[in-house]
C-alpha cells in the first residue's frame, strides 16, 4: 500500500479497476463492488466483488487477500477463493456498497431529509499490522461527486474556478448521520434494514416529511422499524390521504399497535376513513374497551364536540398533594395528549376543578390540590356544536376545554387546535400541503 499512514479514496476511483493475480500477473477480471460489515461504528470493508474476465460470473475475494489498492490503476490479490455463493453459504451476509448506495436515496439524520448518493468516501488505514483496513466514512451527496463519476470533475472545476475564483467543494455526510432506506447483501438481493436508534432522535414532523419522499415499500419498512409510539406520532403529522394509504398497507397487528398509541380523536378520524375490511382487521388486535370507545365516538354527530374530543387526560382528587400528583404526571406523561391541565374530580368522575402545571410547580410539595385548584371551570357538553366551542376558545384563550355529560361527569377534552381545524378545515389542508 502507499506509505501514507492515512489516505482517502473515492469508490468511483477504484470501480472497474483490473484485478490482477499477484502470483502469475494475469488479469482475473475487474472490480465490481465492495462488501462491508456494518457491525462497527463505520462500515469495514470485508472483501471485493470481481466480475470475472470473459464471463458474466462474479467471485468474492476477502479483503485479507487484497495486496495493492493505492496506485488506482489496478488491484493485486493473492488468489481467488471461489464463487460468491459458496463463500457466504454459512455466514451472515455483508452489504454491497455500490449496489446499496450509488444513485440511491438515503436518509440524512443530520439534516432530516432524503438525499441522493453520488459517491462514497473511503479511508485507507495503514496503522494496523499486516494488510491495511478500508472503511466507509462519508457519503458524497454533492454535485462534485456526480461529476467525478462521469469523468467531468476536472473540466467543471476549472470552469468553476475561473468564474468563482475557488475550487468546487465536496459535500459529505458522515456515516454516523446516514440511514440507508435499503441495503443489498452479497447475494444481490435487497433487504430493507433500518436502524431505529438513529430515526428515533428525529422529530415526528421531520420523519413525516422523510416518509413522504420515499416509495411505498420504503415508507412501510421505515414505519415498521419505529416504536408504536413514534410511529403513531409520525403518522399523525402526515396528510390524511397518505395516512390512509399507509394504514391500509400495514399488517393489521402493526396498525392496531400504532392506533393504540394515538390520541382518541386522531384514531377516530383515521378509522372513519379506512375501509370496513381494514377496520375489522385492526379491531381484532385492539383491546375490547378501545374498540367500544372507537365505535361509540364514530357514531357521534360530525358537528358536535364529542366527535373530535380526546379521551386521554389526567385527573386528580382534591385530597391528593402536589407531590403525589407530580409523581402521577411523571408516570402518565406519555398516555395523555395534553398534560398542561389536570382535572380534579370526585366520585363518578364529576368535575370539581382544574389545576395547571404552572400552579403545581410553584406550590409546596405537601400542598393539597383542593387549596390550589380553580373551581370556576369553563366546560362544554358532549353534544355542543363545534363552532360554539371555537368561539369559547377565542374568548378565553384556553389550550383545552373539558367535555362533560349532563351530570357533569368528564368525558374527554378538546384542544384548541382540534376545534379550529374542524371549523376551518382549510387550515389543516394548508398544513398538510
Amino acid at each position: 500500500m502507499a506509505s501514507d499512514i492515512v489516505n482517502f479514496i473515492f469508490l468511483s476511483d477504484i470501480l472497474n479497476l483490473s484485478v490482477i493475480n499477484v502470483y502469475d500477473g494475469k488479469k482475473i477480471g475487474y472490480l465490481h463492488d465492495l462488501s462491508a460489515t456494518t457491525n462497527q461504528v463505520f462500515p469495514k470493508i470485508t472483501g471485493i466483488i470481481v466480475k470475472v474476465k470473459d464471463s458474466n460470473g462474479e467471485i468474492f475475494i476477502p479483503w485479507s487477500k487484497v495486496k495493492n489498492l493505492s496506485n488506482r490503476k489496478s488491484i493485486t490479490v493473492e488468489h481467488v477463493l471461489g464463487v460468491l455463493e459458496e463463500r457466504f453459504a454459512s455466514t451472515d451476509p455483508d452489504i454491497l456498497l455500490k449496489k446499496t448506495f450509488l444513485d440511491k436515496q438515503i436518509i440524512s439524520t443530520s439534516g432530516n431529509k432524503v438525499v441522493r448518493v453520488n459517491d462514497l468516501h473511503l479511508l485507507i488505514d495503514n496503522t494496523s499490522k499486516g494488510n491495511s483496513n478500508l472503511w466507509l466514512v462519508h457519503i458524497d451527496i454533492g454535485v462534485k461527486g456526480l461529476l467525478r463519476r462521469l469523468g467531468w470533475e476536472k473540466l467543471f472545476n476549472a470552469i468553476f474556478k475561473w468564474i468563482i475564483a475557488r475550487d468546487m467543494k465536496d459535500k459529505f455526510v458522515s456515516w454516523k448521520f446516514v440511514q440507508p432506506t435499503a441495503t443489498a447483501n452479497i447475494y444481490g438481493s435487497v433487504q430493507l434494514k433500518i436502524d431505529s436508534s438513529k430515526l428515533s432522535e428525529i422529530h415526528p414532523a421531520d420523519l413525516a416529511d422523510i416518509l413522504e419522499d420515499l416509495g411505498i415499500d420504503e415508507r412501510i419498512s421505515l414505519l415498521e422499524s419505529l416504536s408504536f409510539q413514534t410511529a403513531a406520532a409520525t403518522l399523525q403529522e402526515m396528510p390524511l390521504k397518505l395516512r390512509i394509504q399507509i394504514s391500509e398497507t400495514l399488517e393489521a397487528s402493526r396498525l392496531s399497535g400504532i392506533i393504540n398509541e394515538m390520541p382518541m380523536d386522531e384514531a377516530v378520524d383515521l378509522f372513519d376513513e379506512l375501509s370496513p375490511e381494514c377496520r375489522l382487521s385492526a379491531y381484532a388486535f385492539l383491546p375490547s374497551e378501545k374498540v367500544i370507545e372507537l365505535k361509540e365516538l364514530s357514531k357521534l354527530s360530525i358537528f358536535s364536540v364529542g366527535s373530535i374530543m380526546n379521551t386521554d387526560f389526567i385527573t386528580a382528587k382534591e385530597t391528593q398533594t402536589v407531590k403525589e400528583l407530580l409523581d402521577i404526571l411523571k408516570a402518565e406523561r406519555n398516555k395523555a395528549e395534553l398534560i398542561y391541565y389536570i382535572y380534579v374530580v370526585e366520585n363518578d368522575d364529576i368535575l370539581k376543578g382544574v389545576v395547571t402545571i404552572r400552579e403545581l410547580l410553584s406550590s409546596r410539595p405537601e400542598t393539597q390540590i383542593a387549596d390550589i385548584m380553580n373551581k370556576n371551570i369553563i366546560s362544554v357538553e358532549i353534544d355542543t356544536n363545534i363552532k360554539r366551542v371555537a368561539q369559547i376558545f377565542f374568548k378565553y384563550n384556553f389550550i383545552a376545554i373539558p367535555v362533560v355529560d349532563n351530570d357533569r361527569r368528564i368525558q374527554g377534552i378538546i384542544t384548541s387546535r382540534d376545534a379550529f381545524e374542524s371549523v376551518f378545515p382549510e387550515m389543516k389542508k394548508e398544513s398538510e400541503s
